[in-house]
């Protein structure tokens, strides 16, 4: 019996696929071996790269096989990427690891270290190839979905089929089969929804209230759902969309039109954006988006023991200074 290969690297920003190829290698040896293996996740912030080398090397205690996966592996220091590689060169023979990153590369020393043919970057849908995999995923739970509804519900979530997924089986649980979804449904399911979320952070923001601002960020970080980097991603799509707004209504467009124009969909979701306006000019909005530029590079480049202060921060110069970085941060 062939085993999979001993070490995989998948990269890249799409979640979803990534990890139904983690399960369809781990459902395709158990089909051919007959046995349940062990199953485990870990990230480099929690257990260390000896930890997992020294459960990789020995037995299994309940199977014959170990399937183990290494999260931001990105985020490894210089000592553990020698100490990986290391494992690499000489893996176990009952073991399956799978390092993954949301990065489209990481440290050379450990890609040209693993086979080519065990190395797969995983990019993000393009929009109609995210339409058809709602249209899809409706249609197999027998449930009618709308094309509005549709691109309302992919404006509301990260651009990946992991989150993609877990929306949709939230609205299949909700309406339940033989059911049609329309746009007003999916603005009504959000809005009574009481997760916290980058949308309900941003309407935060964009109403000037700082403490409910850092309160919904909190529960965010608790709940583990979106990083420092899918939040400031998130929160960047909706500014520029804003700012967007705020220079069409600088352009005498009527707001009808210029919702129209900008693409923001749902009577709800429109008296955000517009209440949004109230807080801020066009100047400001402008200096927000470098603001995001910044605040992306530095959540990429920190750790994660400091991305919630420095997302605090981030929330700060977005709501009580309106973007304007002091003199030292501006080149």
């Amino acid at each position: 019996m062939n085993n999979p290969e001993p070490v995989y690297l998948f990269l890249g920003p799409e979640v979803g696929q990534k990890f139904d190829e983690i399960h369809k290698i781990q459902g395709s040896f158990k089909k051919r071996s007959g046995v349940n293996s062990e199953i485990h996740k870990f990230y480099p912030y929690d257990t260390s790269v000896g930890e997992v080398i020294s459960l990789m090397k020995n037995g299994a205690l309940f199977s014959n096989y170990k399937f183990v996966t290494f999260m931001n592996v990105e985020d490894l220091k210089k000592n553990e990427i020698a100490e990986l590689v290391s494992y690499i060169k000489s893996p176990g023979t009952d073991c399956t690891l799978f390092l993954v990153s949301d990065k489209s590369s990481v440290d050379k020393k450990i890609s040209s270290s693993i086979s080519k043919k065990a190395v797969r970057i995983f990019w993000e849908l393009f929009e109609n190839q995210k339409k058809t995999w709602v249209a899809n995923y409706f249609r197999k739970e027998n449930i009618a979905i709308s094309t509005d509804a549709t691109e309302m519900l992919l404006e509301m979530v990260e651009n990946n089929t992991n989150d993609m997924r877990i929306a949709c089986n939230k609205l299949a649980v909700f309406f339940g089969e033989n059911s049609q979804i329309e746009e007003e449904d999916i603005e009504r399911f959000i809005y009574h929804s009481k997760e916290e979320n980058v949308f309900t952070l941003f309407k935060k923001i964009t109403m000037g209230d700082f403490s409910s601002s850092i309160e919904v960020l909190h529960k965010i970080a608790l709940s583990g759902e979106g990083s420092p980097i899918q939040l400031i991603s998130g929160l960047q799509w909706q500014f520029r969309k804003l700012l967007t707004l705020s220079q069409l209504f600088s352009r005498q467009y009527g707001r009808e039109e210029a919702l129209t124009k900008a693409q923001i969909r749902g009577k709800r979701n429109q008296q955000t954006y517009i209440d949004g306006l109230k807080s801020y000019s066009t100047k400001e909005l402008q200096q927000i988006i470098v603001l995001i530029a910044k605040y992306d590079i530095l959540a990429r480049e920190m750790t994660r023991d400091n991305h919630l202060i420095l997302m605090e921060l981030f929330i700060y110069y977005c709501v009580i200074r309106k973007g304007m970085l002091p003199e030292v941060y501006r080149s």
